[in-house]
């Protein structure tokens, strides 16, 4: 993990638009090994849990509509793909031949398709939030740092509560 990971949730943090991230402190790039000894976690740190935490939830809470959209539009997807074979059936032991049995097969795999692109991003989304807070967690637990969030607080800074693991 890079040392500007550590930064990210450090109060001493100073950005610098030629530099990068650099240490308050010591007015330097992060050169510390596996854990910053002059780190601190207040502010910045809990405006980074509030938003990492508030995303992951807000993506976990559109599963069930994501699933659901899913489900809708691959049953509508096969329902004209069946349709469209029986009515191909019937059109051909009538003497006709038609194109409408083409439209419908595009048709019903368009709507399947449909149906499956936002379970895609969906699902790329959740890897992502899950990695960074997967990463927070990391951080704060090598510090002997944990949090606790209520999502009902509408204040982010209120809402989020460090603590110490070990003393």
């Amino acid at each position: 993990m890079e040392n500007v990971s550590h930064c990210n949730f450090c109060e001493h943090k100073e950005f610098d638009f030629t530099t990068g991230n650099l240490c308050g402190l010591t007015k330097k790039k992060a050169d510390f090994i596996k854990k910053c000894p002059k780190i601190s976690f207040d502010t910045n740190a809990k405006e980074k849990i509030a938003e990492i935490n508030l995303k992951h939830k807000t993506i976990k809470d559109r599963k069930v509509d994501v699933i659901g959209h899913l489900v809708l539009y691959t049953i509508i997807g096969a329902a004209i793909l069946i349709a469209d074979i029986y009515f191909t059936q019937y059109l051909y032991e009538s003497g006709w031949i038609s194109t409408v049995s083409i439209v419908g097969i595009g048709l019903g795999l368009g709507l399947i398709g449909y149906g499956f692109a936002p379970f895609i991003k969906y699902r790329e989304e959740v890897e992502t939030a899950k990695s960074q807070k997967d990463r927070l967690d990391t951080i704060l637990k090598l510090y002997d740092y944990g949090y606790d969030i209520n999502f009902e607080d509408e204040n982010y800074l209120t809402a989020v509560k460090l603590r110490r693991t070990k003393q």
